[in-house]
């Protein structure tokens, strides 16, 4: 009815109120035409509509019968977006591309997102002209990846056994502080009776020979 648009009218701020007026008499006496292109207005790209839908998480101020209602409706919002209109393939093919975009590199994906894909078998596709075009190989990126890690690992390995065997070799150093101020003490020699040396050291027995 006319006068809802006048109604309207009067509520309308920003964006709205500039959508409004900016429509001709004939059509901004329209409610149906007001609605759609005001609402158009607001509209958000597709992949905003499915951030939204997987991040919205619970207030601690809902019920849970709320929560399920706003899911609900970020869900179909997600899914009028992609103009699914009910169909099953439709529906399955919009759950796959999200997974598949889930499992590539960032790079890909944001690639993915620029270009208009409506199945999984068309990402599937340009991923893999966009591979070839970049000359990029994941698998082998992964392999040198972890190449790469293990080669880290094996010069560290390397780098610590000599510093292991110093310290195994400075612990029997006779020439050592920490051999002179306590594992001497320990030693006697079995010719003079004396501690802190042995007999393959002792200097009366050697001044004897």
């Amino acid at each position: 009815m006319p006068y809802w648009t006048t109604m309207l009218q009067s509520v309308f701020e920003g964006k709205a109120a500039e959508i409004y007026s900016a429509l001709p008499s004939q059509k901004s006496s329209d409610y149906d035409t007001v609605k759609q292109e005001v609402l158009k207005a607001y509209e958000l790209v597709p992949e905003a509509y499915r951030q939204k839908f997987r991040s919205y998480k619970k207030f601690d101020s809902q019920t849970y019968v709320e929560f399920a209602r706003e899911k609900e409706d970020l869900f179909d919002k997600w899914l009028t977006s992609k103009k699914t209109d009910n169909n099953f393939d439709n529906l399955r093919q919009l759950i796959l591309l999200e997974e598949f975009k889930l499992c590539v590199h960032l790079d890909l994906k944001t690639h993915l997102d620029d270009k208009t894909v409506e199945s999984i078998h068309d990402a599937a596709v340009i991923s893999d002209n966009y591979t070839l075009s970049h000359k990029r190989s994941f698998k082998g990126q992964n392999v040198n990846t972890s190449s790469g890690n293990y080669k880290n690992q094996s010069n560290e390995r390397t780098d610590s056994k000599p510093v292991a065997q110093n310290k195994s070799q400075s612990s029997y150093n006779m020439s050592s502080p920490k051999f002179d101020t306590f594992e001497k003490k320990s030693l006697t020699c079995a010719y003079c009776k004396k501690i802190g040396h042995l007999m393959a050291d002792c200097f009366r027995l050697q001044k004897k020979k």
